[in-house]
């Protein structure tokens, strides 16, 4: 999304060049909104559902966007390095979040102005631009506040437009960082849901706040110079002599159990390299209907092989495969996985295709421009071949790490992200749940790594942090646990260990909870539902 936004601001305004970046989120905003129809009777979010605090320490900001909103982020591009050796911050799209049911659309931007513009002018022009461009324009709200300690402005447009000629509400937030330098919080709805989308974006403002950068910058230095030792002076093979054996939890969300998942550690072969292999196998069943069937697996190669030449120290490999069960509740939900958005790689034009459903037992498969595979929507069959009334959605993603380039996607159609010298090391996701096990828990300590980030698609730096013993709860049982914390922008995930690093508790950054179980209890509790799926 950054691409496409930054060609269409090609264009000239006759003020300030720069500032047509109103214009621009307008347009990708209103584009956004026809990714799909609205759902009749969609609930709308409050002031109470918001999802996670959304971290991006990188570019400086922090929210809480909207439940169930689908997550779009710009390629991932290594800016050059500073004399100093930061990273600096790179004007564009920064994210953008979208509700397919409620064609909503949210964008964060970084505008970087050409001259200094003081905040008033800067709304005065924005509503002149808006009415110079759209023929219908009112002004719902318009003030002056303070955000994160800098001067901002909310300002409440609705408009009308040609494409559609429907009334749309543009509501933004506009916090100026530093002369020259805007942040704006840019979000669309269609205009007959104003009560539900306003309450929303005046939630979404009180948890928008600008970071310390400096001081960021400072601590995640530290924390990558200790990350470097301590890669350094660790290997597979300190892993695969801890002798880590099968351990199963139970998944709760909300309060409400959900499913299982099975951590595994074990020594294989990949790619002709032999070192340790990781993986997670779960079973998540949602309050919906929803039946969700996961597998992760990662590999890292042990750094002295006896036969293939060439130094395999960095070389891992990390893959997902997602099998979903989803019920037809209406004819709605299946014409919604009929659209999809796909992006030209030459000129990063995006396009909403109408993919047709195969019946009844067939796949559509494609490749997004992330490296990303997916397969469309296609009825569940039954034992005896017949259709039932639940889909079937498949979705696989592979990354290759070698030396200092992560590859996610498929050999055959890579995206390459090359690691500049300046880049963290790369953490093996091998050490996912492991990374406890080869870290010293007496003593507080602070680790970075750079890190391929699944949930954006795209290079992220994961802090691992030792914070000291803590009196828990698990299942019941007051204990004393090792805390550590895990953060990979935009959340942070916390774990509490035994003495040996074994997992005995995890708060992912999801929402979700991990505590030990057996497969027996397991077996118990789920045993209608997995009855269910082998009709």
């Amino acid at each position: 999304m950054r691409a496409f936004a930054m060609n269409l601001s090609s264009g000239k305004c006759r003020l300030y060049p720069r500032i047509t970046v109103i214009a621009i989120l307008l347009a990708a905003g209103l584009s956004l909104m026809g990714i799909s129809p609205a759902v009749k009777g969609a609930p709308m979010p409050g002031m109470n559902m918001l999802a996670p605090v959304w971290i991006d320490a990188m570019d400086g900001f922090e929210l809480r966007p909207p439940l169930n909103c689908e997550v779009l982020q710009p390629k991932f591009t290594p800016p050059p390095p500073q004399k100093n050796g930061a990273i600096p911050v790179m004007p564009g799209t920064l994210v953008t979040f979208v509700n397919n049911s409620l064609r909503w659309g949210i964008i964060v931007h970084l505008s970087e102005l050409e001259k200094d513009v003081p905040l008033k002018t800067l709304l005065d022009q924005t509503v002149a631009e808006a009415q110079h461009n759209y023929p219908k324009v009112k002004v719902l709200a318009r003030k002056m506040i303070i955000n994160s300690g800098k001067p901002a402005g909310i300002l409440i447009l609705q408009l009308t437009t040609a494409s559609n000629n429907k009334p749309v509400m543009r509501q933004q937030l506009i916090v100026r960082a530093a002369p020259k330098l805007y942040y704006l919080l840019t979000f669309f709805s269609p205009a007959n849901q104003a009560d539900g989308a306003r309450a929303c974006f005046l939630a979404m403002t009180h948890y928008f706040h600008l970071l310390n950068l400096k001081a960021l910058q400072q601590q995640r230095a530290a924390a990558v110079s200790a990350g470097r030792i301590w890669l350094k002076n660790i290997s597979a093979r300190d892993l695969a002599h801890k002798a880590i054996h099968p351990h199963l939890y139970q998944i709760q969300a909300g309060g409400r159990d959900i499913g299982y998942v099975l951590l595994s550690c074990y020594t294989g072969t990949e790619d002709g390299y032999t070192g340790v292999f990781s993986s997670t196998n779960a079973r998540t069943f949602l309050p919906n209907g929803t039946v969700i069937f996961s597998k992760v697996s990662s590999f890292w190669a042990y750094g002295q092989q006896s036969k293939t030449p060439g130094p395999a120290t960095h070389y891992t490999t990390w893959d997902k495969a997602v099998e979903t069960l989803v019920p037809i509740n209406n004819p709605q939900q299946v014409k919604l996985r009929q659209e999809r958005i796909i992006i030209n790689p030459k000129t990063n034009k995006p396009t909403l295709v109408h993919i047709k459903i195969p019946y009844p037992n067939m796949q559509i498969h494609w490749v997004r421009e992330t490296g990303d595979e997916q397969s469309a929507y296609v009825p569940a069959l039954d034992k005896h071949g017949n259709p039932t009334d639940m889909l079937v959605h498949h979705r696989w993603m592979t990354v290759y790490m070698q030396r200092r380039h992560v590859v996610p996607g498929q050999p055959n159609k890579p995206t390459h992200y090359e690691l500049p010298s300046y880049m963290p090391a790369y953490l093996p996701l091998t050490l996912k749940y492991f990374w406890p096990r080869l870290v010293n828990l007496s003593k507080p300590s602070a680790m970075g790594f750079v890190t391929f980030n699944s949930s954006t698609r795209r290079l992220g730096l994961r802090l691992l942090t030792v914070h000291g013993t803590q009196r828990i709860t698990v299942n019941g049982r007051k204990i004393t646990a090792y805390h550590l914390t895990e953060q990979l922008d935009p959340g942070i995930s916390n774990l509490w260990v035994n003495s040996k690093g074994v997992l005995i508790k995890y708060e992912s950054s999801d929402g979700s909870v991990w505590t030990p179980t057996t497969a027996a209890a397991m077996t118990q509790k789920w045993k209608a539902a997995l009855a269910a799926l082998k009709q």
